[in-house]
């Protein structure tokens, strides 16, 4: 009688364990959708961020790092509102605390592509993950034709970091799409003129090709040369497209969709120019 009870005491507290441990299981799960390097559609992670963020507490690392995963996730599926107001969030809620709990990239440029050839995030030393939600934020403003909006991060960035090439080309994209003059020829005055991205700086300015600037481009390891080819195609085609040049912008756009990573700002942009693009007479 009294092993019987036993193993029936046993099996109560096993099944009372398993129980208990689901919530932490599914919590596991929907983390590992949300922040890993799998190559996850984008409806998955953003399921799998939003089980993180509710189940949370705001301001705490992990719900940050997903909010920030999700608005990736919802950039590249074209969901730019949503996308925005996450990453607001994660502006507002992110602190100097928290900040080197998770200095990383996007779970998706994580898996299989290097951070832009231009240097970005580490220029900005403790503050990259703010910064990178800025610059992620400006951009999608960007995408949107928030521009006032666009400008106002880009100088936030080129403020917290004068040197950096990213933030000053970003910035000038944003004055040129707003129809205002260019400031980036005092901002190069700042910048390294000898290491990439300086030909994308010399083509906005005037003082290069976009033949030029896509040869210059092609150096370096695999990696860096797609990276570098992506960035140089997008700027080159943006260019084209403020001239009015819209043959020319339609090329080196589609050129940047075939060499851009998926999970790039780039190509984000790029997608939606082109959807632009090709409804244009």
């Amino acid at each position: 009688m009294t092993t019987r009870r036993w193993r029936l005491f046993l099996s109560c507290a096993l099944m009372i364990g398993l129980i208990s441990g689901l919530p932490s299981s599914a919590e596991s799960a929907a983390a590992k959708r949300c922040t890993t390097a799998a190559d996850l559609g984008v409806d998955e992670r953003i399921a799998g961020c939003t089980a993180v963020i509710e189940r949370g507490k705001p301001a705490t690392p992990q719900v940050i790092e997903a909010r920030f995963a999700r608005a990736g996730a919802y950039l590249r599926k074209g969901d730019v509102d949503h996308a925005i107001d996450d990453y607001k969030i994660v502006i507002e809620q992110s602190s100097a605390g928290l900040l080197a709990a998770f200095d990383r990239a996007d779970p998706d440029q994580r898996e299989s592509e290097p951070q832009p050839a231009s240097g970005f995030g580490r220029a900005f030393g403790r503050n990259g993950y703010r910064a990178q939600a800025y610059r992620a934020l400006g951009i999608a403003s960007f995408q949107a034709g928030l521009l006032e909006q666009s400008q106002e991060d880009f100088k936030w960035l080129s403020e917290l970091d004068p040197k950096n090439a990213d933030a000053a080309l970003w910035l000038d994209l944003a004055r040129r799409r707003a129809g205002l003059a260019s400031e980036l020829a005092d901002r190069a005055k700042l910048l390294d003129m000898s290491k990439w991205p300086a030909p994308i700086v010399r083509l906005l300015l005037g003082q290069e090709t976009p033949e030029a600037v896509l040869a210059a481009a092609d150096r370096g390891g695999p990696s860096v040369r797609r990276m570098r080819r992506c960035e140089a195609s997008f700027f080159a085609g943006e260019l084209m497209l403020d001239q009015g040049r819209n043959v020319d912008a339609m090329r080196l756009i589609d050129r940047a969709l075939a060499e851009c990573p998926r999970a790039s700002s780039e190509r984000s942009v790029a997608q939606a120019q082109a959807r632009v693009l090709s409804v244009m007479p």
